[in-house]
């Protein structure tokens, strides 16, 4: 069995969802801090436009199911007139813009509450089967490979599968010892609009086509 343990991203690049697509289990590491230069609160759009959520309380002493979404209207209408500005003449504009209006209709209390409902939604629209766990808060008290050959124990599985980054972070051999198979997930898309948030692909994508991207990639 396969499993990926991934902090949650804020409308997240594609290859976020092929490594969603590549396993059995994926599973919501909203356990850990919330990090100001990442992508849980934040992405890039077309013309590297970049985007983000309105936060309350961001702090990076705290998880991603700490810290609040500011609901506020006129601050979510500066971030649609973006999306809008950028993707109006888009032909799937409107359906890629109704996952956020959704997803805000639901009242997020957290902004891992908001990402994985985005996630869930994106999941469900492309037909994968992976199961989504929702939460990693009180599954482990271990940190970074450690806490990850914890979680995938707890569910029975024996790959761990993770982005291509962290060839710099993981040694597969740590892994094999506590035995666990360790692979990395790399993207055979070329171009810097494949870097861009999933929202700049809803827009021009129909599932279909998106359903495919998710299959080019290659496990090293």
């Amino acid at each position: 069995m396969k499993i990926a343990i991934m902090q949650p991203y804020f409308f997240p690049y594609l290859g976020y969802f092929q490594l969603i697509s590549a396993v059995d289990i994926w599973v919501n590491m909203d356990h850990a801090a919330f990090k100001k230069k990442g992508f849980m609160h934040k992405n890039t759009l077309k013309d590297d436009q970049p985007i983000r959520v309105p936060l309350i309380g961001a702090s990076q002493n705290l998880n991603t199911r700490e810290i609040g979404v500011n609901l506020d209207p006129k601050l979510w209408s500066k971030l649609r007139n973006t999306l809008h500005h950028k993707y109006h003449k888009a032909p799937y504009y409107e359906r890629a813009l109704s996952f956020l209006n959704a997803a805000l209709e639901s009242a997020p209390r957290s902004l891992a509450a908001l990402n994985f409902e985005l996630i869930t939604a994106l999941v469900n629209y492309l037909e994968m089967d992976t199961t989504l766990v929702e939460t990693s808060i009180g599954r482990t008290q271990k940190s970074k490979a450690d806490g990850m050959i914890d979680i995938a124990q707890q569910f029975g599985a024996t790959t761990i599968i993770n982005p291509i980054g962290g060839q710099a972070i993981y040694e597969k051999e740590y892994f094999q010892e506590r035995g666990i198979r360790l692979q990395f997930i790399k993207m055979r898309l070329e171009g810097a609009h494949y870097e861009y948030s999933i929202f700049h692909h809803l827009c021009y994508s129909t599932p279909e086509d998106l359903k495919r991207l998710l299959g080019e990639y290659e496990l090293v």
